[in-house]
């Protein structure tokens, strides 16, 4: 929209801004998994596990444990194809120390996992990004930022089991993520165009970041997780700490960028209003000026509604540059805070089943003490032979 003056044309700042490189740490992540799902919708690795979809989950879980060496190496076979995507414009991390470090805790948690002949293998990305994520084969990529942020060992061996229950679990290929994905493209694309309102951003924001992993999955990675770092010596309560503190900080940092967000928005918009205002009065006094001769007072006054506009129109120029900054570094900490909020999103019941989890493999209580959903994990798990607190 443009306002004519009696002297050209002044723009009225719309909200379109181009945000360049916003999406970039969301992005890598999506395509991975759009990717590995368009590899897997016709190939036969998800049969089996497909195919199990609408059991119970113990049965369910129980299909995913029990795949076989062909099923693992085709599965691995798109991970590979998917690498190439993944790792395309990443900087991947060459210390030997450090990928000595990880890969030995992979294979000290491989060897008393449910796929112990599966060669999981790191790649660590240099990023600040928090994140880490398995694509449904054995790789595990793992960000410096995450690994400069963790407090332990055991908090970082949490992490990697977790994600690597999420390959031997199956869970991509058991999620129903066709929706989802074009859900997460849809506000990445709003970030961009900034075609929406503040509200209308943070609504969709808010309900593209409550997908992901199911929350049973997220469950069921979690006490897979807990087997495996007690199996194999680590304290399986340190990457509930980690998540918990990494969730409680990214939490408030979305709200302070919300707060941001909306206080900008209502000054942008408060200008516009005043420059309208400003704009209408000179406009009136300009006519009346021209249907009568002027007088020195109806000058001064016009003179004086000029200054006014100029300075309205200054004002709104600079609510619209803080505006366009505002909302950039809102889309940037979207950008970064999409894994954390769906890879392990907040849920109250989690630590009780973590905890839930541990007494049962400390044998403090009995099988039939546990929660339901780690009751069925555990049938599971001994279903397919192996004894849940054997280490």
């Amino acid at each position: 929209m443009v306002i004519m003056t009696p002297h050209g044309m002044m723009p009225h700042r719309k909200m379109g801004i181009a945000v360049e490189g916003v999406m970039q740490m969301a992005a890598v992540w999506i395509l991975a998994v759009w990717a590995f799902l368009a590899l897997s919708g016709c190939a036969g690795v998800a049969q089996q596990v497909r195919s199990s979809l609408g059991l119970e989950p113990k049965q369910e879980l129980v299909a995913a444990l029990t795949r076989t060496p062909s099923q693992w190496e085709e599965a691995m076979g798109q991970a590979a194809a998917v690498d190439a995507k993944v790792t395309e414009g990443q900087r991947l991390n060459n210390d030997p120390a450090l990928n000595r470090r990880l890969q030995s805790m992979v294979d000290r948690l491989r060897a008393v996992s449910h796929a112990p002949e599966i060669p999981f293998r790191v790649k660590i990305i240099n990023s600040k990004q928090i994140n880490a994520f398995n694509t449904g084969g054995e790789l595990l990529y793992v960000y410096t930022g995450l690994i400069d942020y963790v407090k332990s060992d055991d908090e970082l061996a949490g992490i990697l089991a977790h994600e690597m229950a999420h390959g031997i679990g199956a869970h991509l290929q058991r999620e129903q993520r066709s929706m989802f994905l074009p859900t997460i493209g849809a506000v990445l694309a709003n970030i961009a165009l900034q075609n929406q309102t503040a509200e209308q951003l943070i609504g969709l924001t808010n309900q593209a970041l409550s997908a992901g992993y199911s929350r049973r999955h997220e469950r069921e990675a979690d006490i897979l997780a807990v087997i495996y770092t007690w199996r194999a010596g680590y304290n399986p309560l340190g990457f509930e700490e980690f998540f918990d503190r990494m969730s409680r900080q990214a939490s408030q940092v979305k709200q302070e960028k919300e707060k941001e967000l909306r206080e900008s928005y209502a000054s942008f918009r408060q200008s516009a209003r005043e420059l309208e205002q400003s704009k209408l009065a000179y406009d009136s006094l300009y006519r009346r000026l021209q249907a009568h001769p002027a007088s020195p007072e109806a000058e001064r006054e016009l003179k004086q509604a000029k200054e006014r506009l100029k300075k309205s129109q200054q004002q709104h120029e600079s609510c619209y540059q803080q505006y366009q900054q505002v909302y950039k570094s809102y889309a940037q900490s979207i950008a970064q805070l999409f894994p954390i909020f769906q890879s392990h999103p907040s849920d109250p019941e989690r630590i009780d089943i973590v905890n839930n989890t541990l007494k049962y493999l400390k044998q403090e209580i009995p099988l039939s003490q546990t929660l339901p959903s780690v009751r069925y994990v555990m049938e599971a798990v001994e279903e397919v032979g192996g004894k849940p607190a054997g280490k």
